[in-house]
């Protein structure tokens, strides 16, 4: 078991050169680019996958499919493709990531021993900091409802997503939808995140790898609900990563909470009502706060060390070239595009039904 509190005692300092500002340039454009591109696939590619799987049923016919109904069909051929989809998105931007980094991140043996790696390494009390993760998000995840509800209050603009409460009832699509939403996303975003993206920023120092991967993650999750929590736990997730130097506590962590997400969805489709529902939930977020809470006054009341310090390999970037090579313009595309579908999910009150009809197929769509 890897020590948490253990802080990097052989740091140096060196200051850069052309040559490694060059260098940082060209990772922030690969990186930028590599989510630009999973962007576009996310947008474009659903929808060719959709009319393969119809094809694909129509050839076979089967028909134990056709007599489920209508909801669970859907169920399934949406799981179906967002595996396919998750698969396709993620080879196609590491292995652009893996070409075109190599150049720019190889680094002298010494300094391997300071890489994000996927060694079985995990921190001291582990199963506290699970439940401060799952904590994390909750309480960020609020965030966006306070957010939907200053613009509707302010503005009149409402969020017009429709809640799909819809849970699998067969025993494929529960496995289908549980392997399309709990494993497959903590497997290849941790991997692209806080091992690939990681490994390749961390150098420049590990708050600015942190912020810079949280952000890019958050984004990535293209809606402002999501963008809340996905760059919070982000955050968690990378601190954790550069201590253990293993992605093992991320991914676990990052399966455990769309775990929840995945229990609270089977929870709401049961025959409940909202306020049993809204019960569930505060006990669960009242008993993991107050988990929360206890451990981290025990991390203050020990002052426990919880410094990252700086890498072995530091290289110095000055911070205002940090800030503008990562606003480059493969991300300012990026985040524009993100933002505007985003805003694509608003509309003001009075016309909010058309704008629902509309983004409903969309939504459903990718």
């Amino acid at each position: 078991m890897y020590n948490i509190n253990e802080s990097n005692q052989n740091n140096r300092w060196v200051y850069s050169t052309k040559s490694d500002k060059s260098k940082f340039r060209a990772i922030m454009y690969i990186l930028s680019l590599s989510v630009l591109l999973e962007f576009f696939i996310f947008e474009f590619a659903p929808e060719y996958i959709y009319r393969f799987l119809f094809y694909l049923t129509d050839i076979i016919q089967p028909e134990f499919v056709y007599n489920l109904p209508i909801d669970e069909i859907n169920y399934i051929f949406y799981s179906i493709a967002s595996i396919i989809l998750s698969v396709i998105a993620s080879s196609v931007t590491v292995i652009f990531l893996l070409i075109f980094l190599r150049r720019f991140t190889s680094e002298p043996e010494v300094t391997v021993i300071d890489k994000i790696t996927y060694k079985f390494k995990l921190p001291e009390n582990t199963l506290f900091l699970l439940i401060i993760g799952i904590c994390i998000i909750q309480f960020s995840s609020n965030l966006s409802v306070f957010f939907n509800y200053f613009l509707e209050y302010c503005f009149g603009i409402i969020q017009t997503i429709p809640d799909d409460l819809f849970f699998p009832e067969t025993v494929s699509g529960i496995i289908l939808y549980f392997i399309s939403i709990v494993v497959m996303p903590a497997l290849i975003e941790e991997f692209m995140f806080r091992y690939i993206m990681l490994n390749a920023l961390k150098k420049y120092g590990h708050t600015f790898a942190i912020v810079a991967t949280s952000i890019l993650f958050g984004f990535l999750h293209a809606r402002t609900s999501a963008f809340f929590y996905a760059t919070a736990i982000g955050f968690f997730l990378a601190y954790v990563a550069i201590k253990t130097k293993s992605i093992w506590f991320s991914v676990i962590l990052h399966a455990l909470v769309n775990f929840t997400a995945f229990i609270f969805q089977f929870v709401a489709s049961l025959p409940i009502t909202d306020y049993e529902y809204s019960v569930i939930y505060l006990l669960f977020l009242s008993v993991i706060s107050f988990i929360s809470l206890i451990y981290s006054l025990v991390l203050i009341t020990k002052k426990k060390n919880l410094k990252l310090g700086a890498p072995e390999n530091y290289t110095h970037i000055e911070n205002k070239k940090k800030l503008i090579f990562f606003f480059n313009a493969a991300a300012i595309i990026f985040f524009i595009l993100v933002i505007a579908k985003s805003a694509g999910y608003y509309g003001f009150e009075k016309i909010s039904d058309n704008i629902m009809s509309i983004n409903g197929m969309k939504i459903w769509k990718n």
